[in-house]
């Protein structure tokens, strides 16, 4: 008795839930999609900026890679030494001084990167926005993290191409 209550109200649901127009049929809820880093990244001004940076910090990147050869032949060297408290020592003190200042580096760099990108991120903001309204659109979401989008819903090319007319 309780089963055929239960198959009955399943059916009902079913019945009901089938019968129900979708939301698609209703009304299409108009979307986009973007690649945000390749907006910024492939922009006129993003580009510009990205030379700025590289500018400004790329001779301390490049020391940062040279100072984490030396580190590397300083490990080889302790450890070829069988432990020799010297070699060890040197190692352990140039290892610190490396992690110290690779630190202090990416905290720098990334403050200006955020005060170097905002303006372009600003106009990439105010342009969606713009965009959006144009077109109808409910919603634009990074295209990041889907399996599949249909190529007709990506905006980037064109939002890339607004960004380099202003």
């Amino acid at each position: 008795m309780k089963l055929a209550k239960i198959l009955a109200a399943t059916l009902f649901f079913s019945v009901f839930c089938i019968s129900l127009p979708s939301r698609a049929e209703d009304k299409p809820f108009p979307i986009a999609v973007i690649s945000g880093q390749d907006v910024l990244l492939k922009c006129d001004q993003g580009v510009q900026v990205a030379k700025d940076l590289d500018a400004k910090f790329g001779d301390r990147k490049k020391q940062l890679a040279k100072d984490e050869q030396e580190l590397l032949q300083l490990k080889k060297d302790a450890d070829a030494s069988n432990g020799s408290a010297s070699k060890v020592k040197a190692f352990q003190t140039k290892r610190d001084k490396f992690i110290a200042d690779s630190q202090k580096f990416q905290i720098e760099l990334r403050q200006a990167e955020a005060a170097a990108f905002k303006p372009v991120l600003d106009k990439i903001n105010g342009l969606l926005k713009d965009y959006a309204k144009e077109k109808g659109l409910k919603g634009i979401q990074e295209r990041t993290g889907y399996v599949f989008i249909d190529p007709s819903i990506d905006i980037t090319n064109e939002i890339i191409k607004r960004m380099n007319q202003k």
